[in-house]
């Protein structure tokens, strides 16, 4: 391994490391909760074509693993209405005897929250916990879900594109064709944070055949008021300054409304309504948003609202259509702070336990006093890490 190389991993370590110990990640979304019930269905595509960096020769003396930045042009984000680039990053950890070994290991996807595009995993800390024999060795393999708007939510949608099939199929079929893999689910793993909590909820339980285990971390599950108790609706004079600048935004020149709808205040807000209850009809903001006014008052559109709560929420029904699905995981746990900074988060957990044991669904809940994100560096080193080398097989 050259001078130069080894410079290039020490500084993606050292600044992943400082994120971690500051907890200053910017992956703050609400996560998870189940199904995407706008889920568009496609063929698979086909194989993605990507550019990564070549990997070392094989030395008899390496000690610590290797990091890949590889780009994929997505066909499943292609047609997307928001002008969404389809070439995308994804950051590929190799283990340390990966180069010096003809072996093959299993994977875990983690996938970061909104507004999030750090790693969320420190590397070297990893070679650390392998060397220590405190975890076997493994791929780790970090998807950014992060959109013009801020993020994606890891679901399709016929406006922002499908981000979902971009994860099943692309990432993964690109993973096991350039890397050795264990191509098999009981040697995948997937998880993620806050809304790649929510991510790698909805994946695992829509698609066991492809991964074996789930961890999520911090997921924005809603309880039955979960969405009236979120950022984006506790607020009623929040919610008329948005529906006053949607109308503001109608009253511009069209070649500048949809920039205006990009770059709107509740960013996050319009993300969630792009991916959960999207309009291509409805330009410039292709979603339908509940609210609206008559004669000065808010007006609730019932219909439209339930989509919004199915997007997080809805969980009975979710797991009553997902049941063998998950039956079929090896682990599912649920990690979050108590004191997390959007108390709808912890609530939402706490459902989403009650109603997995109603339905006899093994799984268990990893509590701490931590808030939304301090404690995400520990938590993913010292918990979700060695929960899948337990669980995932390898050779």
């Amino acid at each position: 391994m050259n001078t130069k190389r080894n410079s290039f991993i020490l500084i993606i370590w050292v600044t992943t490391f400082c994120v971690l110990l500051s907890g200053c990640g910017t992956g703050i979304s609400p996560s998870p909760t189940l199904p995407n019930t706008n889920s568009v269905t496609n063929t698979p595509p086909p194989e993605p074509t990507a550019t990564t960096k070549p990997i070392p020769q094989p030395t008899a003396t390496k000690l610590s693993g290797s990091f890949n930045t590889v780009k994929i042009e997505s066909v499943a984000l292609a047609g997307n209405l928001i002008g969404e680039k389809t070439e995308r990053t994804i950051n590929v950890y190799l283990p340390p005897a990966y180069d010096t070994s003809a072996k093959r290991y299993p994977v875990v996807y983690y996938l970061p929250g909104f507004e999030d595009t750090n790693m969320g995993i420190a590397f070297w800390s990893i070679d650390a916990l392998i060397q220590a024999g405190k975890i076997q060795e493994m791929i780790v393999v970090i998807v950014p879900g992060k959109n013009l708007l801020g993020g994606s939510f890891y679901v399709n949608s016929p406006v922002t594109g499908n981000w979902e099939d971009f994860v099943v199929q692309e990432v993964v079929r690109y993973v096991d064709g350039h890397y050795r893999t264990i191509a098999e689910s009981g040697s995948r793993g997937i998880s993620g944070h806050s809304m790649g909590g929510f991510g790698s909820l909805n994946i695992a339980m829509q698609h066991p055949d492809v991964f074996g285990a789930v961890y999520s971390l911090s997921p924005g599950l809603f309880d039955e008021n979960g969405l009236s108790n979120s950022q984006m609706f506790s607020n009623e004079y929040y919610i008329g300054l948005f529906v006053d600048e949607q109308k503001a935004i109608l009253a511009k020149p069209k070649d500048q409304q949809l920039t205006s709808v990009l770059s709107m205040r509740g960013n996050f807000t319009v993300a969630y309504g792009l991916a959960f209850a999207p309009d291509p009809q409805n330009p410039p903001f292709y979603f339908d948003y509940p609210y609206s006014k008559s004669n000065g008052k808010l007006v609730r559109d019932n219909e439209i609202w339930k989509r919004w709560d199915n997007g997080f929420g809805g969980i009975p029904g979710e797991i009553v259509q997902y049941k063998e699905n998950l039956l079929m995981l090896k682990g599912i746990i649920v990690d979050y702070g108590t004191n997390d900074e959007f108390k709808w988060i912890p609530q939402g957990c706490i459902y989403f336990d009650q109603q997995l044991t109603a339905a006899g669904i093994p799984h268990e809940m990893a509590v701490h006093n931590g808030n939304h994100q301090t404690y995400l560096g520990k938590r993913v080193l010292n918990y979700m890490l060695p929960f899948f080398s337990k669980l995932l097989v390898g050779e």
